[in-house]
C-alpha cells in the first residue's frame, strides 16, 4: 500500500503562468514524449517541432527534465480541473452517484487525451533512466492522486454508506492501481478494450465490497 500524502508536508513550489509560447514548447514536448518516450525525446527534437531554434529553448526550459515536469503538468491540471468543478456529495444517493461518476470521468480523460495513459506507461518503463527531480514530481502526483480517492473513501464512511472498518488508505490505493491497470489495458489494446464500461463495472464492484448495505 502506498502511504498518503503527509497533512504536514512541505507545500510544493507554484508554478509560473506560461506564457503562448511556452505552450507551444509544452504540446510540441509532449507529442514527442508521447511518440519516442523520455529517452527518445531531444531538446534539439523538440526545438524542430516547435519550429525555433535550441538555444531558444532554454529562455523558458533550462533542460528536458523541465519540460517533462511541465508536461506532466499540463496533463494533471487539466484533471485537476474536471474533478475540483465535481459537486460534493451531501447523501447516499448522491455519494453512490459521485462514486460512479468518477469512474466515468477517469474513463472520458483518457478518451479524450490518450497522452495521460502514455505517460503512466513512460514512468513505469523509463524510471531508470529519469532523474530524480522528474521522479519525484511524479511520485507526488500519484500521493495526490491517492490522497483525493482516500478524501472520498472518508466522506462515503461518513456518510454511513462505506464500512467504517474499511482501510481509507487501502481502498484509495485498490481505486488507484484498478485505474492503472485498465487505463493501460486500453491504451495497449485500444477499442478492443471498454474501458468506460470496465471502469463503470468496476464501481460497481467496489460499492458492493464496501458498502455496509450488502
Amino acid at each position: 500500500m502506498i502511504s498518503p500524502v503527509r497533512k504536514n508536508a512541505a507545500p510544493a513550489p507554484q508554478a509560473r503562468r506560461r506564457g503562448s509560447l511556452d505552450q507551444v514548447l509544452i504540446d510540441a514536448a509532449m507529442d514527442l514524449f508521447a511518440s519516442y518516450g523520455y529517452r527518445g525525446t531531444s531538446l534539439a527534437r523538440i526545438a524542430r517541432a516547435a519550429g525555433v531554434t535550441k538555444g531558444a529553448l532554454y529562455w523558458h526550459f533550462a533542460d528536458k527534465e523541465e519540460f517533462f515536469i511541465a508536461v506532466v503538468s499540463k496533463v494533471l491540471g487539466e484533471w485537476e480541473l474536471v474533478f475540483e468543478k465535481s459537486r460534493h456529495a451531501t447523501n447516499a444517493v448522491e455519494f453512490r452517484a459521485e462514486f460512479g461518476r468518477m469512474f466515468d470521468t477517469m474513463a472520458a480523460l483518457n478518451e479524450k487525451n490518450p497522452w495521460v495513459s502514455r505517460l503512466l506507461l513512460i514512468i513505469a518503463l523509463e524510471s531508470h533512466k529519469i532523474g530524480p527531480r522528474v521522479l519525484r514530481s511524479m511520485r507526488k502526483a500519484n500521493l495526490d492522486g491517492i490522497e483525493s480517492f482516500r478524501e472520498l473513501v472518508e466522506r462515503g464512511q461518513r456518510l454511513r454508506i462505506l464500512d467504517a472498518d474499511l482501510d481509507p488508505n487501502w481502498a484509495a490505493t485498490e481505486i488507484y492501481s484498478s485505474y492503472l491497470g485498465l487505463a493501460m489495458l486500453w491504451y495497449l489494446h485500444g477499442p478492443r478494450f471498454e474501458l468506460r464500461r470496465s471502469l463503470r463495472r468496476q464501481a460497481r464492484e467496489f460499492m458492493r465490497q464496501w458498502s455496509i448495505a450488502k
